[in-house]
């Protein structure tokens, strides 16, 4: 954008309305409450790949692998847990759990019209609260000042911002132009990072192609030594399932160096459900009321389930294993997991024990990294 911004032409909605938003330049936006202890702010969504992950202020959150939960305007919850943190300019990202069930399908958006922005006191943004009934709120705000970093806004109207509104975007017409990083009610001015701040810090994360950056694997460890069957397991599910290039240790390209350790794996037999459910099923074949009056329905009736149970294992073997696995990135904290998993084996008859562990592995690895990859830590 060259020039002045013109406040009135760039607005898609009226300043100073306050209520239910149907249709303006917020639209697509996908705001978020943030809950974390007796701390509430907001935030906002964006898609990375499979992974949803919430813009917000770092003073909103503690980084201290606690929960945070957040909701989104139509009721949905979800729970995630600080990705990143950077204080000095108050900007946080919290990655939600899989199977996240808030609105998430924004997209990171574009900064380069801010370089060539200039900012008058003519100049009219707007930032909106939500309300987990589905109501908005906008609340019309004016350039007043700033820095490289940050832009000074003051009220437009009676509609005041509130510290629970840290975290809020803060937009121009349908552009983000920073978030709200501090309310100052003494002189009625509230502080944003700048947009185009923010996407230096962060912006990498999403325009990466997600699940395809490359990852160093040392292998998986079993008793202090590595296991070599294991090792090709996991690369083999990393490569093929997760999409992701495995390079050897050093690479330059590797985002992240991950290692997998397996601190137990016991199994045991246990009883078969589906065995027990025909054995029932065999037993009410006489007092079933469709057949107790024929003979010959009796018969057939339990002489299929006699040639289901004599196909049937009485017995299945299940695998307990406790995993622990973690990601190191290039610079920053250590991601890891560990779980315990349980896991039997189908019924079938004639599978190696390679073929059984290759299953058992690749689940147990699925299930743990998914948690681990899910923070972001090797994007």
């Amino acid at each position: 954008m060259n020039g002045d911004i013109d406040g009135k032409s760039a607005r898609r909605c009226v300043w100073g309305i306050v209520g239910f938003v149907a249709a303006c330049s917020m639209a697509h936006a996908q705001p978020v409450e943030l809950r974390q202890g007796t701390t509430a702010g907001a935030g906002t969504a964006f898609r990375r790949g499979d992974v949803c992950v919430v813009l917000t202020a770092a003073h909103v959150t503690r980084d201290d692998g606690s929960e945070i939960v957040v909701l989104d305007r139509t009721g949905g919850r979800a729970t995630g847990q600080v990705s990143y943190s950077n204080p000095q300019y108050d900007v946080a990202l919290v990655t939600l759990q899989p199977g996240f069930a808030v609105a998430c399908n924004q997209r990171w958006p574009d900064t380069s019209w801010m370089a060539s922005a200039s900012w008058n006191s003519r100049v009219q943004l707007d930032a909106v609260r939500h309300y987990p009934n589905g109501r908005e709120s906008i609340i019309g705000l004016r350039w007043a000042g700033g820095t490289d970093s940050t832009l000074s806004l003051a009220r437009v109207d009676r509609m005041e911002i509130r510290e629970s509104d840290s975290g809020s975007l803060v937009r121009l017409g349908d552009r983000p132009a920073g978030m709200v990083k501090l309310v100052d009610t003494a002189i009625d001015r509230v502080e944003v990072v700048r947009f185009d701040v923010i996407d230096r810090l962060v912006g990498e994360r999403f325009r990466g192609a997600a699940g395809n950056a490359p990852v160093a694997f040392d292998g998986v460890s079993w008793r202090g030594q590595r296991h070599p069957n294991w090792t090709t397991y996991v690369a083999s599910w990393l490569t093929e399932k997760a999409r992701r290039p495995v390079v050897p240790a050093g690479d330059p390209q590797a985002r992240c160096n991950i290692r997998a350790q397996v601190i137990d794996w016991g199994q045991s037999n246990v009883e078969n459900p589906k065995y027990a459910e025909l054995q029932t099923s065999l037993q009410g074949c006489k007092t079933n009321i469709l057949f107790r009056k024929s003979n010959s329905a009796i018969k057939f009736c339990e002489d299929s389930l006699r040639q289901s149970l004599s196909t049937t294992p009485r017995v299945l073997r299940r695998h307990s294993i406790q995993l622990n696995v973690e990601a190191q990135p290039r610079s920053g904290a250590i991601q890891s997991k560990l779980r315990a998993l349980e896991y039997s084996e189908p019924a079938e008859s004639g599978r190696s024990r390679p073929d059984v562990e290759l299953e058992v592995m690749q689940a147990a690895f699925a299930t743990v990294a998914k948690d681990v990859l899910g923070t972001g830590v090797c994007e």
